[in-house]
């Protein structure tokens, strides 16, 4: 029996697109179908700090602080990237918070969906979000680690943020990577390290650190000369290493994020608030973040590898 996925499509561009529980022969033709549709791209934010302040001030984000910490340099690297020439492919997309708004256009979006966990969500719900704002043109539940109904040299722009490190198999995601690309197709991948977690290790009682991998799922460390071994193992060749989020910064991320990320304790100073009414802390607090995005790290000090990527074989 041909396997089936869960998969929509948004009718502003394709009204008849097939919808619902869907065999993966049909996605797959219906993608092939479409291929000369998706090889246009659109431009996104380029400027993290102002997206984030704008945002903020819109009632669409709250301020939280580690937010800001963890994304500015890696959204910067994608920003960097774009336009994102079509067909495009986010592997783990989630609810793509911050990617939905920074690449621009997406044409389709994979991932598991998880029906519990912090990781929590649904296909139907990004749906209800008409496709994270009309970023996305369509939408596949499916295990990344497993099959997934994508055609053999496809993609010209393959991303995934910083999802891969919470699976115990990202190998066979990087090798599904590199079998959807198509030669000269890029994939633009954002890699936690090992340095992440040693980081919580450093500051916080094990007890603490063992809740934020079971929470979040991190049960394999790697290092960014592992990512890459990875990587080219699965048929990868890396062109560009871009290391982010020091230890200072990756500390001052842990201790912002403590102990609820989205209800921190440093939320209790009132500093939303202030950020929002003072327009000279404002200015101050948005300039930091801006000095964030243009940062660099020492390769064994880096919390986060961005590597571009294209086939090797």
């Amino acid at each position: 029996m041909t396997k089936t996925f869960e998969f929509a499509v948004d009718a502003r561009f394709d009204p008849l697109a097939p919808s619902g529980m869907v065999e993966g022969e049909v996605i797959r033709a219906w993608l092939l179908s479409r291929a000369a549709d998706m090889a246009d791209a659109a431009p996104g934010e380029k400027d993290f700090a102002a997206l984030s302040e704008r945002l903020l001030l819109e009632g669409r984000k709250d301020l939280l602080v580690w937010d800001d910490l963890l994304k500015a340099a890696e959204m910067t690297y994608y920003a960097d990237q774009t336009p994102l020439v079509g067909p495009s492919l986010d592997l783990c997309c989630g609810y793509a918070f911050w990617t939905s708004r920074i690449l621009g256009k997406i044409d389709l979006g994979v991932d598991l969906f998880p029906r519990e966990g912090a990781f929590r969500r649904s296909l139907a719900g990004f749906v209800e979000n008409g496709f994270i704002g009309g970023a996305y043109r369509a939408v596949l539940r499916a295990d990344v680690t497993g099959e997934m109904p994508l055609p053999d040299d496809f993609f010209q722009s393959v991303v995934s943020v910083c999802a891969l490190e919470h699976l115990d198999r990202a190998d066979r995601t990087l090798a599904a990577i590199a079998k959807a690309l198509k030669p000269g197709g890029k994939a633009y991948l954002s890699l936690q390290t090992r340095r992440y977690i040693e980081t919580f290790a450093e500051i916080f009682h094990p007890d603490y650190v063992r809740h934020v991998r079971e929470a979040f799922s991190i049960h394999v460390d790697r290092s960014w000369r592992e990512w890459i071994e990875m990587a080219e193992a699965a048929g990868l060749r890396v062109l560009e290493k871009r290391f982010v989020l020091d230890g200072r910064q990756t500390a001052l991320k842990a201790l912002a994020y403590w102990k609820d990320p989205f209800h921190p304790v440093l939320g209790d100073l009132g500093l939303e608030d202030a950020v929002k009414e003072i327009p000279e802390l404002r200015r101050r607090y948005y300039a930091w973040v801006r000095r964030l995005c243009e940062s660099l790290a020492e390769p064994d000090d880096a919390a986060i590898v961005c590597l571009t990527c294209e086939r090797s074989r």
